[in-house]
């Protein structure tokens, strides 16, 4: 009897080992593995998400960029330092984080954009004027991005769009942050010439979200 309930007693370290068999499987790029690891966590990682954004879409968005952060690190997974769903529950509350960040961060762009241009804006301008630069602005800088590398417009686009820190881009695309810098000061410098082209010469404070 004694032989038969420790047979049936749960071993927590078998449930750690297949988590880290799973993980292996994933970071070998084994698609399956990764289904299976997605079928199983998406729920998880939706509610953990949901609880700090409050939001359906940005927690849609957030959730697509978490299994893509464990597609991507699923060799940085080590059992010893904690569960499987304890390292699935940090990223994803530390995703939707930066996203409430780079929301407000966005916000207060904006906000110091419109200030600064109808604060400045000579009385003689049109109203059609004036809509282009309060209302087309964030059109004027997004075609412009278009026109970047693709290197360029990775770092651009999650530095101005999102709102991250060029320290939270080198962690998200894994790349060195000098090579970051490096991208954005570049970028920044094909942009000026273009958005200060249509914005005539005050697209200064858009682009200087991107190189703080």
């Amino acid at each position: 009897m004694k032989q038969i309930m420790n047979n049936e007693t749960t071993d927590p370290s078998t449930d750690r080992l297949a988590e880290a068999e799973l993980m292996s499987r994933v970071a070998a790029r084994d698609h399956k593995a990764f289904d299976e690891l997605s079928e199983k966590y998406s729920a998880l990682i939706f509610s953990t998400a949901f609880k700090v954004l409050n939001h359906y879409e940005d927690t849609e968005d957030v959730m697509s960029e978490v299994l893509a952060t464990i597609w991507k690190k699923a060799g940085t997974y080590h059992p010893k330092k904690g569960s499987l769903v304890t390292w699935i529950c940090t990223t994803a509350r530390n995703r939707s984080i930066d996203r409430v960040r780079s929301v407000q961060r966005r916000s207060a762009l904006y906000g110091r954009f419109e200030e600064k241009l109808e604060g400045d804006a000579p009385e003689a301008r049109t109203t059609g004027r004036e809509a282009l630069y309060l209302s087309d602005a964030r059109q004027v800088l997004q075609t412009a991005v278009v026109a970047l590398s693709p290197e360029q417009r990775e770092v651009i686009e999650l530095a101005y769009f999102e709102g991250l820190t060029q320290k939270q881009i080198a962690e998200r695309i894994d790349s060195p942050l000098g090579t970051v810098k490096a991208r954005i000061r570049r970028g920044v410098e094909r942009l000026r010439v273009s958005i200060n082209e249509k914005l005539d010469g005050e697209g200064e404070l858009l682009l200087s979200s991107v190189s703080e």
